[in-house]
């Protein structure tokens, strides 16, 4: 076989606007491509993506610098690029001569009919474990058809008879200076302002920001509202009930606030699978009360930032190590509303160690504020465009909803199907040899004052500290398997599967 000569697109109605599914075989020369509405086509390439680059070459298989996913066609054969961040993933799923490539793993299940175990208690724990980095996470997420494969910030190769990983571009850029670094993010900004505004798309984006009172958002505002980022969101306070909206530095900025209630979301039906079956966290569910401003939007955020921009990272390789998993709860959600997230931080993140020289370099002690919480590239950033010290970076806080661990769990609505749920699959459980969870609220509450009393009395010895306070992230027995019905909610009120059949005819 001479290799891949060609795409054959069909747009699937019904399907999520940026949702695709690629099926490759050995036996053909050409690979099919069922996609959404909002998916761009060409005739060597496909996308969901803005990049750093001139949008009518296609060329984001050649660069790093990429939100968004797609294919390309070259030289005989196809490159499926996944975003260049690990808050967006590719998944794949290997079923005799034919292999499927994807962005949505609900998508990719809910087509091919594949079920998962509804009694694992570690999905949790596995799907998390992209913050270890890229050689440590787990790629494999086991199915009724076979594993399907995870893949992060890597993209994957078909010639003709398999799929291969390959390593995103790596451009050894110049980062030895704060200017340097600076200009290198300003410059990026740019061409992607030019390349998702292109004339030649179906589909033109425009940006939508983030804002609160912390470094990361503030320093992507700064430089975001030259290259055409004029509103942004605020949610009205952080986790603990603190006032974090960032609506005053939106006024001393000059860009539109558009400020949301963090908890919007408790009174929408069945809002949280979607968040849920990204990552089996959902943290990032505070969006939701955002969805009429993000349609069309290329949404920029500071996730990844508290390592990239630390004076202290907690590790300087290049396999993108991170502190938590933010973000990536928004990858199948925003697949059905129809926009692209690119988290800032992550340009030029195999450089970190380059970066953390310019934090720690003798050139940024004016801007290196006492204490722990001191970023002292951000504050530079926002000082030198004209924001006082005291307006920004003094306590870190964040809007995340924590389901695991908090008092307060899903929406009354979703607590009940979940328990139901529990209680529909309790056979399951005993079929295959595992204890159910007890369906107690009551006794889920006193587990979760047991942990947290644990940790508080273990404070003192950082040894056992350091082992006990590894539960106040971990979902109590009750909370364990949001994620399986996360997914089976999704699969059963979806019609993915009726619309794809229906679109061989």
């Amino acid at each position: 076989m001479s290799g891949v000569r060609c795409f054959e697109f069909s747009l699937v109605s019904g399907w999520p606007s940026l949702m695709w599914l690629a099926s490759v075989r050995k036996s053909t020369p050409c690979v099919r491509v069922f996609h959404g509405g909002g998916v761009e086509i060409a005739d060597e390439w496909f996308c969901e993506a803005v990049w750093a680059g001139d949008y009518a070459a296609g060329d984001f298989d050649l660069t790093d610098i990429i939100a968004g996913s797609g294919g390309r066609l070259r030289n005989g054969k196809v490159v499926f690029v996944s975003s260049g961040s690990t808050a967006d993933r590719l998944v794949s799923l290997e079923l005799e001569d034919c292999f499927w490539v994807s962005n949505s793993l609900s998508g990719l299940l809910a087509v091919l009919g594949a079920d998962i175990d509804p009694t694992y208690p570690a999905y949790f724990s596995d799907l998390g474990s992209i913050v270890k980095g890229l050689t440590k996470y787990r790629r494999v997420l086991e199915t009724s058809l076979g594993p399907v494969q995870l893949t992060y910030f890597e993209d994957l190769v078909w010639e003709g008879d398999a799929l291969r990983r390959r390593q995103k571009p790596h451009v050894n850029r110049d980062f030895t200076t704060f200017l340097r670094y600076k200009a290198f993010l300003e410059n990026s900004l740019q061409s992607l302002s030019e390349n998702m505004a292109s004339s030649g798309r179906k589909l033109s984006y425009s940006f939508l920001g983030t804002l609160s009172s912390g470094y990361d958002s503030t320093t992507i505002t700064t430089i975001a509202r030259k290259y055409g980022c004029r509103e942004v969101i605020c949610v009205d306070r952080a986790r603990g009930g603190y006032e974090d909206s960032g609506e005053v530095l939106a006024a001393h900025f000059g860009v539109t606030p558009h400020l949301i209630c963090r908890d919007a979301w408790r009174s929408m039906a069945f809002s949280e699978p979607q968040f849920i079956a990204a990552d089996a966290k959902g943290e990032n569910i505070f969006f939701k009360g955002a969805e009429p401003l993000l349609r069309g939007r290329v949404l920029l955020t500071g996730f990844h930032g508290d390592n990239v921009w630390s004076k202290n990272p907690g590790d300087l390789s290049e396999n993108i190590v991170r502190g938590d998993q933010s973000g990536l709860s928004l990858a199948e959600y925003r697949l059905q509303v129809g926009f692209i997230h690119c988290p800032l931080p992550f340009w030029g993140v195999r450089q970190i160690r380059d970066i953390n020289l310019i934090s720690n370099s003798p050139e940024m002690k004016p801007w290196d504020v006492p204490g722990e919480y001191s970023r002292p590239i951000c504050r530079r950033i926002v000082e030198e465009a004209g924001g006082a010290r005291e307006m920004f970076g003094i306590r870190k806080m964040a809007p995340s909803v924590i389901f695991n661990i908090s008092d307060r769990f899903l929406s009354q609505q979703s607590t009940e199907d979940y328990l139901s749920w529990l209680k529909r699959n309790r056979k399951e459980w005993i079929r295959r040899k595992r204890i159910p969870p007890l369906l107690s609220p009551h006794i889920d509450h006193w587990e979760r004052k047991a942990r947290a009393y644990l940790i508080s009395r273990c404070q003192n010895n950082r040894l056992i500290w350091r082992i006990s306070s590894s539960l106040d992230d971990m979902p109590t027995p009750m909370r364990r398997y949001l994620f399986p019905w996360a997914i089976e909610h999704i699969c059963q009120g979806s019609q993915h599967r009726e619309h794809f059949l229906n679109s061989f005819s």
